[in-house]
């Protein structure tokens, strides 16, 4: 079902629940052999996409969180979603993000025993206190820089890592593709909004953080996806403080986009930034925009830019400028 929004949107159609395209049981969308790496798996979003990507036929699910009873509840809810292969191995590993050297050692032994990791989604998130900047507390506020950011370096090292430290014939051949889907925020793109900062601020370190990550490994195919405002945890605490315009209750449309991102069909939107709620049949009509010209530096749409730059290159104007 699609709906028109009085709010800004990419796409002609904005979707607030689940459509044919991004169905995740399509063979085109088939995550087949692929072992998928979910953060944040214990709940909201995180369990919603355990749910999705089980449809679509992985080798393994991961499921890393700090609560291993409601991990145990994720295991459950996707071996038994319609469609989910009866051999599938899904493995819960209770670790905090920050705790790099045990990150490390659960995803070493995860590629020792199943294969290189393929897919990371990384739904793991925290709230920051909601308050004026000018009444934060600066060492609270440095713990959800250490969630959002140094949490995010360290995922994204130990799945390189440990894929790079496999002894195979494939590591000979060069580096295989991660697809790295990132949970973020539109509160990035958009003027401030009182008591978001520390929020907004960390979530935006950390789309450029893995900017630079990606730039340095060219096989991490990155994808920034702003899921909605929905009913989670996490929404739940911010709603003590602010109104929000929930836009969907059924996780389901952010969990299949999800499915769909990781797809070849996505594969034009390394390094942007989408909302899942857009349409993608528009998007891939769309693609040789979304992706640009290499011939002209600062083309292409749906990235973290500066408007109007670059004009120049020396002294010689731009094509189109």
């Amino acid at each position: 079902m699609a709906s028109p929004r009085a709010q800004p949107s990419y796409t002609k159609v904005v979707h607030n629940a689940t459509y044919p395209a991004i169905n995740p049981r399509l063979p085109a969308l088939a995550s087949t052999g692929k072992v998928v790496v979910i953060t944040g798996a214990s709940g909201g979003i995180g369990r919603a996409t355990a749910a999705s990507f089980a449809v679509s036929r992985p080798k393994a699910l991961i499921l890393l969180g700090r609560r291993p009873d409601e991990l145990a509840k994720t295991a459950e809810l996707a071996r038994s979603a319609d469609g989910a292969a009866a051999d599938l191995v899904i493995e819960t590993h209770a670790v905090d993000l920050r705790d790099s050297p045990a990150l490390r050692a659960v995803l070493d032994g995860v590629v020792k025993a199943l294969g290189a990791i393929d897919v990371l989604v990384h739904c793991a998130g925290v709230l920051a206190p909601v308050q004026p900047l000018v009444e934060a507390d600066p060492a609270t506020f440095l713990k959800g820089y250490e969630m959002t950011v140094v949490g995010t370096l360290a995922i994204g090292q130990a799945v390189i890592l440990a894929n790079r430290g496999r002894e195979s014939s494939a590591a000979a051949s060069g580096e295989q593709q991660i697809t790295f889907l990132n949970l973020t925020t539109a509160g990035i793109l958009f003027p401030p909004f009182p008591g978001m900062g520390a929020y907004a601020s960390s979530k935006l370190a950390a789309v450029k953080l893995l900017e630079a990550l990606a730039a340095e490994n060219r096989h991490v195919r990155l994808v920034h996806v702003h899921p909605g405002f929905l009913r989670t945890a996490m929404s739940a605490e911010l709603a003590k403080t602010t109104k929000l315009p929930f836009e969907y209750d059924d996780l389901s449309l952010p969990s299949d986009f999800l499915v769909w991102a990781a797809s070849p069909e996505a594969d034009f939107l390394r390094g942007k930034i989408v909302y899942a709620a857009w349409d993608v049949d528009e998007l891939k009509a769309r693609s040789k925009e979304i992706v640009g010209s290499p011939k002209r530096p600062g083309s292409g749409e749906l990235w973290l830019g500066f408007q109007g730059f670059p004009r120049y290159i020396g002294e010689n104007l731009l094509p189109g400028r």
